[in-house]
């Protein structure tokens, strides 16, 4: 749906109504909804206006009132933040309703703090603990447990300690993301008394008092995100004060600004130096109007898909494929990934033969496990090139369950190496894409030690659950043919009593996985059971003897 000036005025309109339902115990239940529906349209003008939300960090809608312009704000750098770093639509829309839950709370409080007005006692206490109320108030309306209440439940502790005398390590890069906006937006939205930031300084000031890594580098992105689209800068043109509104190559867009208020548009390729300032406004042509004449040129932001690319995987796996040269002209479209697949293909070069081309790769790796080579490739393409707050993490075990597939082979059935591995790429893909804001540096585990599922790779990755059914639709679609794949999706979708031989296999991988990564005791009767079998089919005495030479291949296994 394309954003009208109407709309676009609305979005604002609602953040004022949303943040007034606390105020109203009979609109609890709809809060949450509120607050969704508000951050998908604040990601989706933003995908169309990125330069109209730009300038509203220099403005002050001054018929809003303080908490309202502080909350668009935050929803706008969040959304900018994670635009610039790649972020998925649903991973932008969970955290910026984890900002704009800030203040649901204290609309009120927030109000009269920067008015300059004294708070009673009780008032104080609810402005401390509004982000425990908040995350109070979330589970109540029955909202999933997830990334919001973890942000919100943090962060007021991660805004205090980005900065500060000690470098104290943050773990969580969503929280970092909000605690960002929360500083930057109060550093640059007016108050009494209180010095006012211009967004340069802004992000200036907290870079150089930032410790945290991910917190400088996400800064960096911001600021060339807002060079990118530069409005709000004022300027001066023919000794006229201006403000920016779009620029295309070397082409700027000019409001002539009189009486505080847009008169014109002004088109220049003249070089310009400005300086960004805060605009106390109630003009609506310039707050909301401006940015949709037909005189600027469109600017959208657009996201990210692998469809394409999945739909390759899909015809990798298909049958009608039986050679070599039909699987090197499936790949050849991804003329990035070649190197990678001559590099995936050494493993398999046990004569040291030198590689003359792609095809010849593949005639190493052998007809039966090419497909699934080629397969893993791309999937380690896509996942790498999908940006998260914990692609680190991610990587890095990912990184862990390949050395045990490689170790747990490596007496015997090395041949397997691909079959096994191949549908973990793609489980984690499928995880990155279908569930992104839930997936999360800690391990979930089930307290129930007599569930008749076995442990989900799912919970490696912090999720508690998932649609399953989302799941079988997409094995269904991208990897029918693959009998591993169907045994990795039996191991998530399955009871136990219902699983195979090789089925079992796959949940010996999982327990390794997690039982070699952390110190954690998930260990059942018929877990040390069925890997105990598995480990003897591979050659191994037991699972201690395993874990002894993984230390020994890696003394140390670092999860960031």
């Amino acid at each position: 749906m394309k954003v009208s000036p109407l709309q676009f005025k609305k979005l604002f309109e609602h953040s004022h109504q949303v943040l007034r339902l606390y105020y109203k115990k009979e609109k609890w239940a709809v809060i949450y909804p509120s607050i969704t529906q508000l951050a998908e349209r604040f990601v989706q003008c933003y995908s169309q206006q990125p330069n109209a939300l730009h300038a509203h960090l220099h403005f002050y809608a001054k018929e809003q009132g303080y908490t309202t312009n502080l909350i668009v704000n935050q929803a706008i750098l969040v959304t900018a933040m994670c635009h610039a770093l790649g972020y998925t639509k649903e991973l932008t829309e969970s955290l910026v309703i984890a900002a704009i839950a800030d203040q649901i709370c204290t609309s009120n409080e927030a109000n009269k703090l920067a008015a300059g007005q004294a708070l009673t006692e009780q008032a104080e206490r609810l402005v401390k603990n509004r982000h425990a109320l908040a995350v109070k108030m979330l589970n109540k309306g029955n909202v999933p447990t997830g990334q919001i209440q973890r942000v919100l439940a943090r962060l007021d502790k991660y805004a205090s300690a980005i900065t500060g005398v000690k470098a104290i390590p943050l773990y969580d890069n969503s929280s970092i993301i909000v605690a960002i906006s929360m500083r930057i937006a109060k550093a640059i939205t007016p108050r009494a008394r209180i010095k006012t930031f211009s967004i340069n300084q802004a992000i200036k000031s907290l870079y150089l008092s930032c410790y945290n890594e991910f917190a400088q580098n996400t800064l960096c992105q911001l600021a060339e995100q807002l060079n990118h689209y530069p409005a709000g800068l004022s300027v001066t043109y023919k000794g006229e004060q201006c403000v920016v509104l779009s620029r295309k190559e070397k082409i700027s867009y000019l409001a002539l600004i009189i009486d505080n208020k847009a008169r014109r548009i002004i088109k220049t390729s003249q070089p310009l130096i400005g300086d960004y300032r805060t605009r106390v406004t109630l003009d609506p042509i310039l707050l909301y109007k401006i940015w949709f004449n037909e005189q600027l040129p469109q600017t959208l932001v657009s996201d990210h898909t692998d469809k394409d690319c999945l739909e390759i995987i899909a015809k990798l796996g298909n049958t009608k494929y039986p050679d070599f040269k039909h699987l090197e002209k499936v790949v050849s479209s991804f003329g990035h990934v070649d190197q990678a697949l001559r590099v995936a293909a050494m493993q398999y070069n046990r004569q040291g033969q030198k590689a003359g081309s792609l095809r010849h790769s593949l005639t190493m790796v052998g007809l039966d496990t090419a497909a699934l080579l080629c397969q893993r490739v791309l999937l380690e393409t896509m996942i790498a090139n999908i940006s998260h707050p914990f692609a680190t993490d991610i990587a890095n075990k990912y990184a862990h369950i390949n050395k045990v597939i490689t170790l747990l082979i490596s007496k015997k059935h090395s041949e397997k190496f691909e079959f096994y591995l191949c549908p973990f790429a793609a489980f984690i893909y499928f995880l990155l894409q279908q569930h992104p804001e839930k997936v999360m540096r800690f391990i979930q585990l089930n307290d129930n030690e007599y569930a008749s599922k076995p442990f989900s790779i799912a919970q490696l990755f912090g999720l508690k659950e998932y649609q399953e059914s989302s799941l079988e639709e997409y094995v269904r679609h991208y990897f029918s043919e693959s009998f591993s794949h169907r045994a990795l999706l039996h191991t998530e979708t399955k009871s136990k009593s219902q699983l195979n031989d090789v089925d079992k296999e796959f949940i010996a991988i999982k327990y390794l996985a997690v039982s070699t990564l952390y110190e954690l005791d998930i260990e059942t009767e018929w877990q040390k059971q069925t890997t105990n079998e598995v480990l003897k089919l591979f050659d191994w005495q037991n699972i201690n003897e395993f874990k002894t030479e993984l230390l020994s291949l890696a003394p140390q296994c670092v999860i960031e």
